[in-house]
């Protein structure tokens, strides 16, 4: 008579926890490198939001010849406290009525304030803004109808993902 042959179920029951504690190894591996990287990664975002948050962007005056045809603003901004770089700014003006237009200066080579020209701590700078320019002297979008203005918003990025913003709104000592 022939039988059959097979491994033994104590062989088998060895593999089988042999096998298991292998995969759990690899797995356990895997996931620490994981959450390692994970862990990392949000920290350096972390820590760049914090130095972001630092930051403090301030206008100082906002002078304007406003709802006269041709609508130009002097905007006086100051970086006094923080550590980082600001580049990438806009403005937001708003009027009285709360329509609002937002413009991206371009105030030539070497003041466009990007990565590698940025405006940097205890720098100040004019934004000089025709609003009713279209010769392409500032990017925009929206408009003002109103009869006189609200506020000016001015904002940058910093670290590349952060927005810092300052404001002047009528009432207070910036908007002349």
């Amino acid at each position: 008579m022939t039988g059959k042959k097979g491994i033994s179920a104590m062989i088998a029951t060895v593999l089988l926890i042999a096998f298991t504690v292998a995969v759990g190894g690899i797995l356990s591996i895997w996931l620490t490198s994981l959450t390692n990287t994970q862990t990392e990664s949000t920290g350096t975002a972390a820590e760049r939001q914090v130095l972001c948050a630092r930051s403090v962007l301030g206008i100082s005056e906002v002078t304007s010849k406003f709802g006269s045809g041709t609508d130009m603003f002097n905007i006086t901004v100051v970086y006094n406290y923080g550590t980082e770089d600001l580049y990438y700014f806009n403005i937001t003006f708003v009027d009285d009525m709360r329509n609002s237009l937002t413009v991206t200066p371009n105030i030539g080579a070497g003041k466009n304030f990007n990565k590698t020209n940025p405006l940097q701590p205890g720098m100040m700078q004019v934004f000089n803004i025709n609003t009713t320019d279209t010769t392409g002297s500032v990017e925009r979008s929206g408009d003002l109808s109103g009869a006189s203005l609200y506020s000016v918003r001015v904002r940058a990025i910093c670290q590349e993902n952060y927005p810092v913003v300052g404001e002047c709104k009528a009432g207070q000592a910036c908007l002349v």
